[in-house]
């Protein structure tokens, strides 16, 4: 029995439209974000502690920590410890990279714009403010004519493909005048953590006066590998292309906001190379330091920042609950400087991908749904299921592609739970359709078995039954003058007393013909004394007619007699027919001599042939002989009368 058919296309269509509509439902509310996160989350801490990949070697980071503070005091406030291991990084020719918001002058600025004008590839941090914001009680205010001025050089003007939705500055917290002009970038430290608080991603671009403020990293990055403002690429939702010569070029992916995922790869902990801040400092007076920190540092990129206790720039990330976000900057960095390294960068599923997939996975549901056996069935989902989430992690493992999961795994699991519940439906329906023609073959009982031990399609088989065929005399020409319901009484009481009778002795009715009846005896299941039962079950009949004859001659005038032929013998017995009618049926040589046996047997009487004789001769009496004429035997058949008292 086939549960699930192409030719229903209803149920498919329905299960589709039903499975869409509620993955997009969950799209809507936030839930399939919600598992692709969890996932993502998964994956970042698979290639964070368990896999191989590592920070690139060029970038160094030093730590303004607790104990640099407690060792520099007043000259952090002066300035001047900043002005000396700017210093130190270029006498080691290594590039300066300042995670800190020098706001207003100090009295050693003058030594730290001299330092940083000689290294000449200092890039300095600055605040940007969305545009939009309007509050007075925040300290944001327009830049003056000469701040603008100051600022337009740092401004990158770069081909833009597609700008998409890249967020625009309305204004900028800036470093003081002096250091504007001589740092070799500007940069925005901007980054705000995901709607759950977590960083996963930083914004690479501002929008400002028909241009656009990099990020630190990005600045730094740039500056280092010398790549010229104007070739720089951007095309929002896919890529911001950084071209290092005619044949190299970096592709950062980002989303439609100019944001890309951070690349982590070390948690901060791990990071055994970081370097204290008073530790480079010391190297300005001490040259065996000095020749330490050279080696150290020497064509690097070191970026500075705060990770003192009273510092507040954490964050969590995927890894860890505490993480300071200039370490973001740092992986931001290594994985732009090794961008054309395998897995420098985390990019998304492209649009191709996900229709190719989406497509596949419809095309596997439908075929999984046109497979008859259910443990197929399931078997055939959960096998898809699995090679699509090997092929997602393999494609993170090798590629660094962040999971696009959720969806069409929820849209897959309700194209299951869609299929498998019409598959249900429509067995139940077809339970019930089958039940109801099974109670007009067998007796409740044996209906049930038939259901229970999934018997259902009743293929055809060829074996050995005992046949029955039953017909009133004489009822043609009695019904042609009877009213239509006086008919339809008599015949409903007559032939459910005759089907009763024949299934209480485990006999099958194959069909009522009008007011005749083809029953036979030992399938669908077997039953060993076939013959016996259907001899038994003849008598009854009689028996029964006799009684029926009496009830029903006072009301319809019937006179009411039977005529029942049998015979046993090899037939095919099974579900038999075409795609539009199937018939569980009888036929073959043996059910025609049942029928000539019927025919020629006397009123009330029971005729069987010599071979039904021959079986139960020792159970019933068979008083008289009779002599058959058949059509298609060129000899009489040999026939006996069945005796009532037998």
């Amino acid at each position: 029995m086939q549960f699930f058919n192409i030719r229903k296309p209803i149920f498919f269509a329905f299960t589709l439209f039903f499975s869409l509509v509620t993955t997009g439902l969950l799209f809507v509310s936030g839930a399939i974000r919600f598992w692709d996160k969890i996932l993502f989350d998964q994956c970042i801490n698979y290639r964070v502690l368990s896999s191989d990949k590592t920070r690139n070697p060029l970038v160094a980071t030093i730590d303004l920590n607790d104990t640099s503070i407690k060792v520099f005091g007043e000259e952090l406030d002066t300035r001047q410890a900043f002005a000396d291991i700017q210093e130190v990084l270029a006498d080691s020719n290594a590039g300066a990279v300042f995670d800190f918001l020098f706001f207003s002058e100090k009295q050693h600025d003058s030594a730290f714009i001299q330092a940083i004008e000689w290294a000449g590839d200092t890039v300095v941090a600055m605040l940007a403010v969305d545009k939009g914001i309007d509050n007075p009680n925040l300290p944001y205010r327009e830049l003056t004519e000469a701040e603008r001025h100051l600022l337009a050089r740092h401004i990158w003007h770069i081909n833009v493909v597609e700008k998409g939705k890249v967020p625009e500055a309305g204004t900028f917290l800036l470093p003081f005048p002096e250091l504007i002009e001589v740092a070799a970038a500007i940069a925005h430290i901007n980054m705000d953590p995901d709607p759950d608080g977590v960083y996963r991603r930083s914004p690479l671009l501002y929008a400002w006066d028909g241009g656009y403020i990099p990020s630190l990293a990005l600045a730094a990055a740039v500056v280092r590998l010398g790549i010229p403002i104007e070739t720089i690429e951007l095309k929002a939702g896919e890529y911001l292309a950084l071209p290092r010569s005619e044949h190299e070029v970096i592709r950062i992916p980002i989303d439609i906001q100019g944001r890309m995922l951070i690349p982590y790869t070390e948690t901060w902990a791990a990071d055994t190379g970081r370097i204290p801040f008073h530790t480079v400092v010391a190297a300005k007076s001490d040259d065996a330091v000095f020749d330490r920190m050279f080696s150290g540092l020497n064509g690097r990129i070191a970026l500075i920042a705060e990770i003192s206790t009273s510092q507040k720039d954490f964050g969590p990330t995927s890894f860890e609950r505490l993480y300071p976000l200039s370490g973001v900057h740092v992986e931001i960095l290594s994985g732009i400087l090794g961008g054309l390294e395998e897995r420098a960068f985390i990019g998304w599923a492209s649009t191709p991908y996900k229709v190719i997939t989406i497509l596949l996975l419809l095309s596997v549901a439908i075929l999984c749904a046109h497979i008859r056996r259910d443990l197929l069935f399931h078997l055939g989902f959960l096998l898809t299921l699995f090679i699509f989430s090997a092929v997602t992690f393999y494609r993170w493992r090798t590629n660094a592609l962040s999971p696009w999961y959720a969806a069409p795994v929820v849209l897959f699991f309700f194209l299951w739970a869609g299929a498998f519940l019409t598959r249900l439906f429509i067995r139940y329906r077809e339970q019930l359709l089958l039940r109801n023609a099974l109670s007009r073959y067998f007796p409740h009982a044996l209906g049930e078995r038939i259901m229970r031990e999934g018997k259902t399609e009743l293929i055809p088989a060829y074996k050995e039954l005992t046949i029955l065929f039953s017909d009133i005399a004489g009822f043609t020409k009695w019904s042609s003058d009877r009213k239509p319901d006086e008919v339809h009484a008599f015949l409903s009481d007559y032939l459910e007393s005759m089907a009763a009778i024949i299934f209480s002795h485990g006999g099958t009715v194959d069909k009522f013909m009008g007011d005749g009846i083809l029953a036979f005896f030992g399938d669908p299941f077997d039953l060993p004394n076939h013959c016996e039962q259907c001899l038994k079950s003849a008598i009854a009949m009689q028996e029964k007619a006799r009684e029926l004859a009496q009830k029903w001659k006072p009301i319809v005038a019937i006179d009411l007699q039977v005529r029942i032929g049998i015979n046993i013998g090899k037939v095919i017995v099974g579900n038999l027919g075409n795609k539009t009618r199937i018939e569980y049926t009888v036929i073959g040589a043996a059910v025609n001599l049942a029928q000539r046996m019927e025919s020629n047997a006397p009123l009330g009487g029971i005729l069987v042939t010599a071979e039904v004789r021959e079986k139960a001769k020792d159970m019933f009496t068979f008083p008289q002989r009779l002599d058959v004429t058949v059509k298609g035997y060129v000899n009489a058949i040999e026939a006996y009368v069945l005796s009532a008292n037998s």
